[in-house]
């Protein structure tokens, strides 16, 4: 079997984009909390669709009060990854994925080379198929 290495790939024209999000409150403005958030942008290109990103990401920023009756606010912190779909999006599309190894000795790593964060709450992860 031969493998067509010349194959030309067609751009979705989608890219899913992570997205920081600081919550800053009190006066001092202090990060109580990080947030990341995968948003679809469309763009002909991943030039495009970060500029896209960076457009709509005052859309997410907004201003609260913490259960003490501090005023706070979110605030975009910047772009942590990209990456394009390959298909545009319609109902049951994967827009992100992350490769992890399943021995527990090794752990799994994120895109960054860093050891990807537990799931939480715990209440919240799906039990793995040969979990009783």
């Amino acid at each position: 079997m031969t493998i067509d290495t010349d194959a030309i790939v067609e751009p979705s024209g989608w890219f899913a984009v992570q997205m920081r999000y600081a919550y800053l409150a009190g006066e001092a403005e202090v990060v109580t909390l990080v947030e990341d958030r995968v948003v679809l942008v469309d763009g002909s290109d991943e030039e495009a669709a970060l500029g896209r990103a960076v457009e709509i990401a005052p859309e997410y920023e907004d201003d609260y009060e913490t259960d003490d009756g501090e005023a706070g606010s979110i605030r975009f912190e910047g772009i942590v990854a990209i990456k394009e779909l390959d298909d545009p999006p319609t109902a049951g599309a994967e827009v992100w994925h992350e490769f992890m190894t399943p021995d527990a000795s090794r752990p799994s790593l994120g895109d960054d080379g860093e050891p990807l964060p537990p799931v939480y709450p715990e209440e919240m992860a799906f039990p793995r198929a040969r979990d009783d």
